[in-house]
């Protein structure tokens, strides 16, 4: 039985991954590798509040959602469901924007920023919409979206909800790992490698006996900035984009 541990945090919803992967027999293990701190709450509440400066929202992760309902009520949120150009990154992050904010989202299947960069530039273009969109992010957003829509001046209004620190527990979980051949490790962002990897040294975890496998073409990257290996790289943050990776990449090896 071939062994996944997923880094990421818990509002990445790692249930729905645990339950996939153990259908297909991997023995899986999720570690929160990250923790967020909100901040900013009342800008944010007051920006919402301004319906009339926005063409609509953008959330790109689940905490930017989170802290939208944290600012303000759902009665100035449900307001928003009038704009044609509110946008999710990901199927999980835009159900929660429907769970937590009752608000619909296009832009799911997108799966991450480059691409959805490219279906708001196309819905701006046909309607020839000129105001910003409203971007709650954390502190280490990767600028991808903003730059390609900069290009189509397309602006951004980014306002930043909340820090992202290293999960308070993640050496010792870390510590706790026992590798063995052909393990993956899986890590939904940047932030999950930046905070991890350092742990993963410091208790002396052998790199070849470690598959790594990134959510995301950011998360590819950074795994490569760090001179590691990519095994695989998920298009979009499902398990169903895991498994894919997984089965098929265990199949060519």
């Amino acid at each position: 039985m071939s062994k996944v541990v997923l880094f990421k945090s818990e509002s990445d919803g790692p249930d729905k991954f645990v339950e996939e992967l153990q259908k297909h027999n991997f023995s899986v293990q999720s570690i929160t590798s990250i923790d967020f701190n909100f901040k900013n709450l009342d800008l944010l509440s007051d920006k919402l509040s301004k319906l009339d400066d926005y063409e609509g929202i953008v959330f790109t992760s689940p905490r930017s959602i989170i802290a939208t309902q944290k600012s303000t009520d759902n009665k100035i949120i449900e307001k928003w469901n009038d704009k044609e150009f509110n946008y999710t990154v990901g199927e999980s992050t835009g159900k929660l924007a429907i769970d937590l904010l009752h608000l619909s989202t296009k832009g799911q299947e997108a799966g991450n920023a480059l691409k959805l960069s490219a279906i708001i530039i196309d819905d701006f273009t046909a309607q020839k919409a000129s105001r910003p969109l409203l971007f709650p992010c954390g502190n280490l957003k990767q600028d991808i979206l903003g730059k390609n829509l900069s290009e189509h001046s397309i602006k951004l209004d980014a306002v930043e909800v909340y820090d992202t620190i290293p999960h308070p527990n993640l050496d010792e979980r870390v510590r706790e790992l026992k590798v063995e051949d052909s393990q993956f490790f899986v890590f939904f962002s940047p932030s999950s490698i930046k905070f991890s990897l350092p742990f993963i040294n410091k208790h002396q975890l052998d790199h070849a006996k470690i598959k790594f496998i990134a959510i995301g073409p950011s998360t590819r990257k950074c795994l490569l900035d760090n001179n590691l290996t990519c095994y695989g790289m998920c298009e979009k943050p499902s398990p169903e984009s895991l498994l894919n990776v997984l089965l098929r990449n265990d199949d060519e090896s």
